[in-house]
């Protein structure tokens, strides 16, 4: 479940780069995180910000409403 996208290289950019949504989801959280968006009703993605966007709200790096 790894996406391998990267960045080409260019002047600014000489050696290719893995894109920030390049890593690596465990087995387990794969898993967990299909049944959650499937039960939810989301896509994959949707179901990943809901997560993040939770969990650092109650960790309090975020701050605000809550948005759809």
């Amino acid at each position: 479940m790894t996406d391998t996208s990267e960045m080409p290289e260019g002047p600014d950019n000489p050696e290719p780069v893995r894109d920030e949504e390049a890593f690596h989801i465990p087995d387990d959280l794969a898993r967990a995180l299909t049944e959650f968006a499937a039960v939810e009703q989301l896509s994959r993605g949707e179901a990943i910000c809901l997560v993040l966007r939770e969990y650092l709200r109650a960790k309090g790096y975020l701050k605000g409403a809550a948005t759809a």
